[in-house]
């Protein structure tokens, strides 16, 4: 039976990735992997594009509205104002007990926890949601890459509603700007390179020569926009000598470029704006 009287156990899932990369290639910037968590719940759900499925997330994608900090036993509250009353609830907008939020001293923005149960804390200044957290009273707890709760309430009512019920959580692939780097001393003999993509066209800006490791020499090239990190890549880049804009081609030089790896990640925090590389060393 999904109808409860009580809907504050929700069925619990846990979110892991079999993958140690998984984090680099997805689209979640501020994501702080020994910090936060992902975390989703059926209590608010938004029509998908193909509206079939219900998304357990505000934007299209996941993003930094679904990170949340991971509670150490207590939440501190930058800028605590002692004029002001806090007020700290779970995920379904009960209010928390107040012997289970203490304030560590008189005036302290630190309020130590206990006494609960594992869930979403939800704490605000009586006006705004200031943040949210996940805590888990475990003395050890491996921290999974996020949660997913389903309250079997808000479950059954979707149900009714819809027919069928199919929840979605859809993660962008991180971009990159990729710059190839070939250092053997073979390219250096040929004319007019390009990197050209799969519909015959440059793709990047170069080549610039640029010293690197060891007074070596390197034509680099630099793609034009930002390109997706994935596993698996249609993309499709050719190294190719004299290539002719009018009639699309040239003498192909390397036919399959090899592809950006999501172990590697340059951010340039320069004045004019964060940027985040993928080097390939040719």
């Amino acid at each position: 039976m999904l109808k409860t009287t009580i809907d504050a156990y929700p069925i619990r899932f846990y979110i892991n990735s079999k993958d140690p990369e998984y984090i680099n290639y997805t689209q979640l910037p501020n994501y702080k992997i020994s910090e936060n968590l992902l975390y989703f719940n059926n209590l608010t759900i938004n029509p998908s594009t193909n509206n079939k499925s219900l998304r357990l997330h505000s934007g299209e994608f996941v993003g930094d509205t679904d990170i949340v900090a991971v509670c150490q036993g207590h939440i501190s509250i930058p800028g605590y104002d002692k004029t002001k009353t806090y007020r700290f609830s779970d995920a379904l907008g009960d209010a928390i007990a107040d012997q289970s939020v203490i304030q560590a001293k008189p005036d302290s923005e630190v309020f130590n926890i206990s006494n609960l149960p594992q869930g979403l804390i939800r704490y605000s200044d009586g006006s705004a949601e200031l943040g949210r957290t996940y805590y888990n009273p475990a003395a050890i707890w491996k921290k999974p890459l996020g949660i997913l709760e389903i309250f079997t309430n808000s479950l059954l009512s979707q149900f009714v509603k819809n027919g069928t019920v199919e929840y979605a959580v859809n993660f962008n692939n991180r971009k990159t700007i990729w710059k190839y780097f070939l250092i053997n001393p073979i390219y250096q003999k040929f004319n007019n390179l390009s990197i050209i993509n799969k519909v015959k066209e440059q793709a990047f800006n170069g080549p610039l020569k640029q010293q690197v490791h060891l007074n070596t020499d390197a034509l680099v090239f630099e793609s034009k926009d930002e390109i997706a990190l994935a596993e698996f890549s249609d993309d499709n880049f050719q190294l190719v000598e004299n290539f002719d804009v009018g009639t699309h081609s040239g003498k192909i030089i390397l036919k399959n470029l090899v592809k950006a790896s999501s172990a590697q990640l340059f951010v340039d925090e320069s004045p004019s704006g964060k940027k985040t590389y993928s080097h390939i060393y040719i």
